[in-house]
């Protein structure tokens, strides 16, 4: 098969199947080191995390510009192993960068940065999939790459939480980072066969524009989107401020001795962040095992997958507001368990949705409106922030309850294209 929209007859290869499984590993430990290190070590620095919840904001919003055109250019170019590794090395130096100053503003620079570099990267990491997996498998990989990227926040947990705040974790997460992203940057590429590239950003951006115009008329991808924009909008949240949540949750319990899990007994600071890391590995290594369970069911029913894991999501948070620094097994198996369920499940059946309403000539042009969802699910973690700085963790929690049901209501509304049926260009 030839032209713009064909890929190599050969099948795709399990060595860069690997190498891309291997990158969700190496870009986790950035999302662990803004949860379990950054937004911690901010907040104890400054006394306020608004500033740090405009910043996420900020930065979404212009990835959340940035990314569909960068979708569309990848579709026409076909370069996305180059611009994987230019959004990857940039991201990595601003993550160097946390560690390499004092100052307030220079901080918020340099997280600002990375997270674009991030989010720029899980575009062009995302449009790899269809060339490391075959069209029935894309939920099974997926499904490998969100457990196997886990093991990313445990390495955070277990090597670099106990430095305490040092500047130095910064360092040695990039260089985590670095080391485990390598292997996609040399061995995955584009199986697609590249057009011209002449003119390839204007064209894109016609591309777009005309995409998201027939959006209204393509309704299942429409209300997904819409869907995925919701229920991202709280994962971003939590991922943001999880830390800062379960700290200050337990803060007075920790202080007076009285905050015990699995017999053994957190007392004062250094005990309130080994309970943090406790609770973070319960909550990373669910998911890991839900994210490799949930792969091969996702290719089979991924409606319904995320589904249950919105429902998961909502009762974690629930439970979350109920037990925090009153039952912290409660409070354990509410995060641990329910939410590891409901990230691991959406982002990995997210992936394959896309995939299966999406043109193979336009996978990059539909995972940049993927990616819109993602990055202009902002309104959470300003509000949470907001709420957090005025009436409290456990307010700023309840508001991401309306988010997650509207989130299922859409999701109520998308229907799949059944086996066979070809996804028209849009």
């Amino acid at each position: 098969m030839t032209g713009d929209s064909a890929t190599a007859t050969k099948g795709p290869s399990r060595i860069a199947a690997a190498a891309w499984v291997l990158y969700d590993l190496a870009n986790t430990v950035y999302a662990a080191t803004v949860t379990f290190l950054f937004t911690p070590y901010f907040e104890a620095r400054f006394g306020s995390v608004t500033g740090l919840g405009l910043t996420q904001t900020a930065s979404l919003l212009l990835a959340a510009v940035l990314v569909p055109l960068c979708g569309a250019i990848v579709d026409r170019t076909k370069k996305t192993r180059l611009y994987l590794s230019i959004a990857t090395l940039s991201c990595i130096a601003a993550m160097a960068g946390m560690g390499l100053t004092d100052e307030r503003l220079a901080i918020l620079a340099c997280f600002f940065l990375a997270n674009v570099a991030y989010n720029l990267g899980l575009l062009f990491y995302n449009s790899l999939l269809p060339s490391v997996s075959r069209p029935e498998r894309a939920g099974l990989v997926s499904g490998i790459g969100v457990g196997v990227g886990y093991v990313g926040t445990i390495l955070v947990l277990v090597v670099l939480l106990p430095l305490g705040g040092a500047p130095q974790q910064f360092w040695i997460a990039a260089s985590m980072f670095l080391t485990a992203a390598l292997p996609c940057m040399f061995l995955v590429k584009d199986r697609r066969t590249a057009a011209a590239s002449r003119g390839a950003a204007s064209s894109a951006f016609a591309s777009i524009v005309a995409t998201v115009r027939k959006l209204p008329s393509r309704r299942p991808l429409f209300w997904f989107l819409l869907a995925n924009f919701c229920l991202v909008d709280v994962l971003n949240t939590a991922i943001l401020f999880f830390a800062s949540f379960t700290k200050n949750a337990f803060a007075a319990s920790a202080k007076n001795g009285s905050l015990e899990l699995f017999g053994t007994v957190f007392r004062g600071d250094a005990g309130l962040n080994e309970f943090v890391g406790v609770c973070g590995l319960c909550l990373n290594g669910f998911a890991l095992l839900f994210g490799i369970a949930l792969g091969s069911l996702s290719d089979r029913r991924p409606i319904a997958i995320m589904r249950v894991s919105a429902i998961a999501l909502l009762a974690a948070v629930l439970g979350g507001v109920a037990f925090g620094g009153a039952w912290p097994l409660g409070y354990v198996i509410s995060l641990g368990v329910l939410g590891s369920l409901g990230l691991s499940g959406l982002w990995t059946a997210g992936r394959k949705v896309v995939v299966l309403l999406s043109p193979p000539d336009r996978i990059g042009e539909h995972f940049g409106l993927y990616g819109i969802t993602l990055k202009l699910s902002v309104a959470g973690s300003t509000i949470y922030a907001l709420v957090a700085d005025t009436h409290g963790s456990k307010a700023a929690m309840l508001t991401q309850v309306i988010p997650l049901l509207l989130g299922l209501f859409l999701l109520s509304l998308v229907q799949l294209p059944r086996d066979g049926d070809a996804v028209r260009p849009a």
